[in-house]
């Protein structure tokens, strides 16, 4: 399989620059875009449906919750990395896609604090996003009966990129139905540092939590649909050696969700907007310019 390598000076290293700072012109990643069907990549479908996925067995820890421990490839692992780092940094608009500008400190910070969100339409990334999104949902359906249906109809119509530095974390919460179908499963892959991933059926369960290492796949749909779930804690410098990030954004974790979702379900409006990168009637108040 082909990875696309970064040039020489954009890995990070181990002395590299704080975490979340923007570093202009240091990333330079290339990530091939394929066309409007899977044939004209001519690897893609070796790539992407025979080698990127590995044989191991899916573990249901709840009705409708499932993790694949090292689902993907490191090859896989690293394209997915190369294209979350490329679609941030190209995006749209002034936001640069994971960074806003710090008015107080002068420079490109993360978008959310500690961590960084970045969502949109499946069409602003490579073609062979989706095609893994639905690779993955076809695994999923044909391992666990219960998610068979929820998953033959499953499309990846916005693709969600979160980073989290080794201090990031993301409260409880379940997705709504205007970020996620309610009949649909939403996929996750992880890439990076190792985190703890909690999870319970309501918000009045036990809390639970199952560490999730780079190549793992989380899926939840069916009964797990509203999934209460968060991020709990990163593991520094428990990256897989052999897994390049680049200097922007550093190291830390990096969540890759296919979500089937659009605009008929109430998702008019992508991160730049609702994070206020752009200012919309969809800008979350507390992002408002005043």
């Amino acid at each position: 399989a082909s990875v696309s390598t970064p040039s020489p000076g954009t890995v990070c290293a181990a002395t590299c620059e704080a975490e979340g700072e923007f570093c202009p012109g240091r990333a330079q990643v290339t990530v091939a875009k394929c066309g409007s069907d899977a044939t004209s990549c001519p690897d893609l479908a070796e790539d992407l449906l025979s080698q990127s996925l590995t044989a191991c067995q899916g573990i249901e820890l709840l009705p409708g919750f499932v993790h694949y421990p090292q689902l993907l490839t490191l090859a896989t692992q690293q394209r997915l990395l190369d294209t979350a780092v490329e679609v941030t940094l190209s995006a749209p608009g002034t936001s640069r896609g994971w960074y806003r500008w710090g008015e107080k400190s002068g420079r490109m910070e993360l978008n959310d604090g500690t961590k960084a969100r970045f969502w949109d339409k499946a069409d602003v990334f490579p073609k062979d996003f989706s095609v893994l999104g639905h690779a993955l949902a076809r695994r999923l359906g044909q391992d666990f009966a219960g998610l068979a249906e929820p998953a033959a109809t499953f499309s990846p119509a916005v693709g969600c990129l979160n980073f989290y530095t080794n201090r990031g974390r993301m409260g409880w919460h379940f997705d709504d139905d205007n970020f996620a179908k309610r009949d649909r499963p939403i996929i996750m892959a992880c890439l990076g540092d190792a985190a703890d991933f909690g999870y319970k059926a309501r918000s009045s369960d036990p809390d639970q939590s199952v560490r999730l290492e780079s190549g793992d796949v989380i899926a939840f749909g069916g009964q797990a649909r509203y999934l209460v779930h968060a991020l709990l804690r990163v593991h520094p410098r428990t990256c897989p050696r052999d897994l390049r990030f680049p200097v922007v954004p550093g190291p830390g974790r990096v969540s890759v969700t296919w979500r089937d979702v659009g605009a008929e379900d109430g998702l008019t409006f992508n991160s730049d907007e609702r994070l206020g990168l752009v200012q919309t009637v969809n800008t979350l108040p507390r992002y408002r310019q005043k």
